[in-house]
């Protein structure tokens, strides 16, 4: 094959062989740029999730206390050792008794805020109403209200 021809198709044609320059992949310009909004949405989206999640594991804890009250005052018309429900002040936790029985429930993102120890006492008669509140790590206020019928009632959500 010649190298020089009079004709220009062949040093065109030599031309495209001798370079190796493909257009495939991305530049590193916009490979940058992809990856600055990636980092910024990462960042508008994680201290929101924060939020989310803080909000979800005290609307968890509010349930578990409801289901735990319905739970024993339902097991309590049967007799036997009346359940105790502790509640301490400014713990993230509460307590539940069953005669030898100790069982701790966290309080995730709560604190009880009363400023003595409450004792539940639940019996297979009426039960005393009583009403406790509760403060979320934003300062947000909980109430638990558990009537003399049973029923619990939980406010502020």
């Amino acid at each position: 094959m010649p190298i020089f021809t009079c004709g220009g198709k062949s040093l065109m044609r030599r031309k495209e062989l001798w370079s190796h320059k493909q257009e495939s992949g991305f530049t590193l310009v916009e490979v940058i740029v992809v990856l600055t909004l990636i980092l910024l949405l990462a960042g508008l989206i994680y201290p929101l999730s924060g939020a989310i999640n803080k909000r979800l594991l005290i609307k968890l804890s509010l349930e578990q206390i409801k289901s735990d009250l319905e739970e024993l005052s339902s097991q309590a018309l049967g007799g036997g050792v009346p359940p105790i429900i502790i509640f301490e002040p400014e713990q993230e936790y509460y307590r539940i008794e069953l005669g030898d029985l100790s069982l701790k429930r966290q309080l995730s993102g709560l604190k009880v805020a009363a400023e003595t120890e409450t004792r539940i006492i639940i019996s297979d008669r009426i039960n005393d109403a009583f009403n406790l509140t509760l403060l979320a790590s934003d300062g947000k206020e909980y109430q638990i209200i558990f009537n003399n019928q049973g029923e619990v009632l939980v406010g502020g959500e």
